[in-house]
């Protein structure tokens, strides 16, 4: 049965595995048997990885995030975790998507599951 799932990427992107390892488990939970709606949020200091600058590569986020996309998965940014560390717009990666803190919230509500990095 096709669900509704949320992956929050809570974590600074550098000197962790929180980031690729969610992005790894969003990649294979959207790939499954039952093809899931998963979106990506980063959301708390996970907003750092969302930024056009970051490395993907040595973070190993490129593969999944490849392969999420394909999947038809989808990647957004929390804007009020943004605000609250003073990350701008103009720096997140044209592939994810900003959206405001009450939009990630109703998101999470609706969410069937929700996994957290």
């Amino acid at each position: 049965m096709k669900r509704e799932v949320v992956v929050l990427l809570t974590r600074a992107p550098y000197g962790r595995v929180h980031v690729p390892e969610g992005l790894r488990a969003a990649r294979g939970v959207a790939a499954g048997f039952d093809r899931h709606d998963v979106s990506v949020v980063f959301t708390q200091d996970g907003v750092y990885a969302a930024r056009a600058d970051v490395d993907r590569d040595a973070l190993n986020m490129t593969d999944h995030l490849d392969d999420f996309a394909e999947e038809g998965g989808d990647l957004f940014v929390d804007e009020a975790s943004m605000t609250e560390r003073d990350v701008a717009p103009s720096v997140i990666a044209p592939d994810v998507a900003v959206r405001p803190g009450e939009e990630i919230v109703s998101m999470i509500d609706q969410a069937d599951h929700t996994l957290d990095f």
